[in-house]
């Protein structure tokens, strides 16, 4: 937890109120984004996303695997994210750090997965099967947080759409003499891999409501003074592919549509400015 006076918790406050942040931002404009991508050689994919002093890296790795039973035309796609012990003090002591992980796991799974019904993914799971019901490719999404000051979903989220881009998945050829009934021969190449298309992979936007106000990318200090925060996915169509929210205070119904609607208009500009860090970095 950040330590404010009152002074500083009325000047933050304050601040927000009149439009003006701390560090000279408006409610609505997020802090520069930079991206590296290939940072992390052993991984099929990966990148690293720095937002301010907020400082995450994502990575994939594929294998082979077997679909469920009751989802046969589906591959199998898992996020976990770890918080190092340097990158905030809360984490360092205690079990700040395991806890804050599971909640963003939980959270990415939920805004980037969609229902379990598959419906909202921002990642096609069918796009993963190599034989229906029998081979499919297991996607593992790693996040890790280096240097944590707010907005971790955001940022992970968008490492994650980067390392994606970043990600080559090895062909496979499929054994044309194996039975039905038996698990087919693959050969995987080691020299042709295919691409993820990550065009309809969302941004996560959250709104953090600081007094009656509503801020995007808030800092750690500004988190300190939130009394609730939604964050809500939105693919570069506008459609929203998930929502998740934090805080013990309950919203309006009318306040989380007009957030819904924020998030919607400020996702462009942040899906643009990505796309195109993503683009230098791969150049």
């Amino acid at each position: 937890m950040v330590g404010l006076s009152v002074g500083e918790k009325h000047f933050i406050q304050g601040g927000i109120a009149q439009d003006l942040r701390s560090d000279g931002r408006k409610r609505l404009t997020y802090r520069p984004i930079y991206v590296e991508t290939g940072v992390i050689p052993q991984a099929h994919g990966s990148a690293r996303v720095r937002l301010g002093a907020t400082d995450v890296i994502a990575s994939v790795k594929a294998e082979l695997g077997k679909p469920s039973a009751l989802q046969p035309d589906k591959g199998n796609i898992a996020i976990y994210v770890d918080c190092s012990p340097t990158a905030a003090p809360m984490f360092e002591v205690g079990r700040g750090g395991e806890e804050l992980s599971t909640e963003l796991s939980v959270a990415l799974q939920r805004c980037l997965l969609g229902g379990k019904s598959g419906a909202g993914a921002g990642i096609d799971p069918t796009s993963l099967v190599v034989v229906e019901g029998k081979v499919c490719w297991d996607l593992y999404i790693d996040g890790l947080v280096i240097s944590s000051d707010g907005n971790l979903l955001d940022a992970l989220a968008a490492a994650i759409k980067a390392a994606l881009s970043n990600t080559g998945i090895p062909k496979v050829d499929v054994a044309a003499d194996a039975t039905s009934d038996e698990q087919p021969e693959v050969n995987i190449s080691d020299e042709e891999f295919l691409q993820f298309d990550t065009s309809g992979i969302p941004v996560i936007v959250t709104l953090t409501k600081v007094g009656r106000h509503y801020i995007v990318d808030a800092t750690s200090e500004e988190e300190s003074q939130m009394s609730s925060a939604v964050s809500i996915s939105v693919n570069r169509k506008g459609h929203i592919c998930g929502l998740t929210k934090r805080g013990g205070v309950g919203l309006d119904p009318s306040i989380i549509l007009d957030m819904i609607s924020v998030a919607k208009h400020v996702s462009e500009q942040l899906i643009n400015k990505l796309d195109s860090e993503i683009a230098a970095a791969e150049a």
